[in-house]
């Protein structure tokens, strides 16, 4: 057996132990392994996690999202719990999808749909099969040195286990959206999942994930890592639906690479978690790209809803919108934090991030950092953040018409919350994720 790596930085007892356990979950996921160069993979990982440990709120990026309450929990791989057909039917939406469901953290053939007889020039595997049979674990290392930045992405590599892989070949259009449906079924359990999506030449996609608990009583942890490329003339339409019960855990890391002339889009909607954190890393690397990334979050009681940004205009006529929208009640707290970094050679550049803030009580807390790091002379950037309570005119408006105030204070914050959503280009995509946010609004 490998002796486990010790710490360099000094760390809390609590962060010490947590620390030593998911070493020692790696330890145990290496010693069951084959792939001597896996094995050997996870390994550095985990030295690297021994000298980067967990972050605190002495570390800039985590200064507002404090984990106490995540490293008092250990969460284990304990395998795969009972589920049955009529509980996966409850996740499904109300139009038609190819469902690839992953329950603790595995695909489940059997709740997916039947993958033998997928659209010309689809692929969609397992990365557990991927891993087996055809990629082998180098297909996860061309974002490695970005992910292993991120203490959960350093996690993430020692300990992933499935996801899932799904390619697209040149010039191909998928009309049916692929819904990837993440499931938690067991108490203090990890679901560690490693996704690559690669869309060829002109081809065409849309991506929905979600993310749900069996129950309300579960306090399990969700560890993402997703990795994008998005070729020439290629375009993805990606949705991410975090509404886990709100004792569960949500850390998801996204890495694209956007080609000429390509469209990305991504849309998160974070409803669920005790605490959840969402970070996309974009890199436009060619000329003429187009993306856009928004989000609408809805915390309450003492959620800690955290949301990044992270875009690099790398060549010209680049455009890239964001707008965020976090809606606080309670004692919640928000976190935003975006970055437009613009290179020398990106002339042309178009970029817009946008930030604004609904707080519902005098207890809600929002941070916001927007940000722009430009180098080249010839672009048209800007951001902004604010925040506030609901306008006290804006509801005199509403009941000088008739609206008592209750109703009145829901009608402004629900239009508020649902206008990130307004750029879905999918009408049923787009009430369907309209009606969570409105599901919990009125709860």
């Amino acid at each position: 057996m490998t002796t486990l790596s010790k710490p360099i930085k000094k760390h809390s007892p609590v962060a010490q132990s947590a620390m030593s356990f998911y070493q020692q979950q790696a330890e145990t996921l290496m010693a069951s392994e084959s792939d001597a160069a896996l094995v050997a993979f996870r390994q550095q990982a985990s030295e690297h996690f021994a000298e980067q440990g967990f972050p605190t709120r002495r570390d800039e990026d985590w200064k507002y999202t404090p984990l106490n309450g995540f490293l008092q929990t250990h969460y284990q791989r304990s395998g795969v719990a009972q589920i049955s057909e009529a509980d996966i039917k409850a996740f499904l939406p109300p139009f038609d999808v190819m469902h690839l469901v992953f329950v603790d953290g595995y695909f489940s053939e059997r709740f997916s749909d039947d993958l033998s007889e997928l659209p010309a020039g689809l692929s969609i595997e397992s990365v557990k099969d991927a891993l087996d049979f055809k990629q082998g674990y180098t297909a996860f290392l061309s974002h490695e040195m970005g992910i292993e930045k991120e203490a959960f992405g350093t996690l993430n590599s020692m300990l992933f286990d499935d996801g899932v892989v799904i390619q697209l070949e040149p010039h191909c259009l998928v009309e049916r959206p692929i819904l990837c449906t993440y499931v938690q079924t067991q108490n203090e359990h990890a679901n560690t999942v490693r996704n690559r999506v690669t869309l060829a030449h002109g081809a065409q996609l849309s991506l929905l994930q979600q993310h749900v608990s069996l129950n309300n009583k579960l306090n399990a942890f969700d560890n993402v890592v997703t990795e994008i490329n998005v070729a020439e003339k290629a375009q993805l339409n990606q949705v991410v639906l975090q509404s886990l019960n709100p004792s569960a855990m949500y850390f998801g890391l996204q890495f694209v690479d956007q080609a000429k002339n390509s469209v990305f889009r991504t849309h998160y909607i974070s409803l669920g978690s005790s605490i959840s954190r969402h970070q996309n890393v974009l890199r436009m690397a060619e000329e003429h790209i187009e993306s856009e990334q928004s989000s609408a979050c809805f915390a309450s009681g003492q959620q800690i809803m955290d949301t990044r940004t992270h875009t690099e205009h790398q060549a010209w006529w680049g455009t890239s919108r964001q707008l965020h929208k976090l809606v606080l009640d309670d004692e919640a707290v928000g976190v935003f934090n975006g970055m437009i970094k613009v290179a020398r050679a990106a002339q042309k550049t178009d970029g817009q991030m946008d930030n604004k803030n609904l707080l519902l009580s005098d207890k809600a807390k929002v941070d916001s950092k927007p940000q722009l790091e430009i180098y080249a002379d010839d672009v048209k950037c800007s951001h902004g953040s604010a925040s506030g309570q609901i306008s006290e005119e804006q509801i005199f408006y509403l009941r000088a018409r008739g609206i008592n105030a209750e109703d009145a204070r829901r009608l402004v914050t629900q239009a508020f919350l649902l206008e990130p959503l307004e750029s879905i280009t999918s009408t049923p995509v787009r009430h369907w994720l309209a009606d969570k946010l409105m599901h919990k609004l009125n709860a």
